[in-house]
């Protein structure tokens, strides 16, 4: 079944990463090392801006450093495309009975599954450093849909990047052009005003990050923010994956 065989490719990709102590490192880390530094940094920060009376910068961040820790996903699926590429391994998957549409949605379910993990490292870690999200077992389950929808987003944007680019430094210098953006103003890092949010507003992890201070920050699940930024980023998830997949279908399965 397809099913069976995109889930074995699933695994697959997986073990590649359990086998590459170097890149499962940095995955761990990076998050880890982003929310400790950001709490040395920001804890003892309070501004009159920020939605709950006594919160800290730290907190403030911390949905847009969940959300950062998925975005960084699109960096690395438009390298390891562009490295399959570069050793042949893309040529070589045409000649087994996995179609690119197996292929491909492995792919998204395998990155998809690693970014949530690191988002949910980056809560465990605040947690541990005193932090007390709201919302509950509700909350916690509406931010993993929230989160996996940016993962596959995310994974979107990479094979974008990666039909674009024609070798992995050139994957890397792509990759930055929207993720600096994300990571600046999706995070919520530089919004202070109404303009800023505007700007905000293209990026995707932003309906994240807006959505999860108001179930992490405010306990609610059923505010009406909550299911308009869902709708967004459903649409905005939908036209960049199957926009990526068909772009790279063509580039690399003629």
């Amino acid at each position: 079944m397809k099913t069976q065989k995109m889930m074995t490719l699933v695994q697959v990709e997986l073990k590649k990463l359990y086998r590459d102590p170097m890149t499962l490192a940095v995955l761990l880390l990076m998050p880890v090392g982003l929310t400790v530094v950001y709490y040395l940094a920001l804890s003892g920060v309070t501004n009159d801006y920020y939605p709950v009376p006594g919160m800290n910068h730290f907190e403030y961040l911390l949905p847009g450093t969940m959300g950062y820790a998925v975005i960084y996903m699109g960096m690395l699926v438009s390298l390891a495309l562009c490295e399959y590429r570069e050793s042949g391994l893309l040529k070589r998957i045409e000649t087994t009975p996995a179609s690119p549409h197996e292929y491909l949605g492995s792919l998204i379910i395998a990155y998809m599954t690693i970014a949530v993990v690191q988002a949910w490292i980056v809560l465990l870690v605040a947690r541990l450093l005193g932090y007390e999200p709201l919302g509950g077992l509700v909350g916690l389950l509406l931010a993993s849909l929230f989160l996996a929808l940016l993962g596959v987003t995310a994974v979107g944007l990479g094979l974008l990047t990666a039909t674009i680019a024609k070798s992995a430094g050139a994957a890397s210098g792509l990759a930055t052009i929207f993720i600096v953006p994300m990571m600046m103003f999706g995070t919520l890092l530089a919004v202070f005003n109404d303009a800023t949010r505007t700007i905000a507003k293209f990026t995707p992890n932003y309906y994240v990050s807006d959505s999860l201070s108001v179930i992490f920050h405010e306990g609610s699940v059923s505010d009406a923010v909550i299911w308009q930024n869902l709708l967004i980023l459903s649409i905005i998830c939908l036209v960049i994956v199957v926009g990526g997949i068909q772009l790279f279908k063509k580039t690399e399965y003629r």
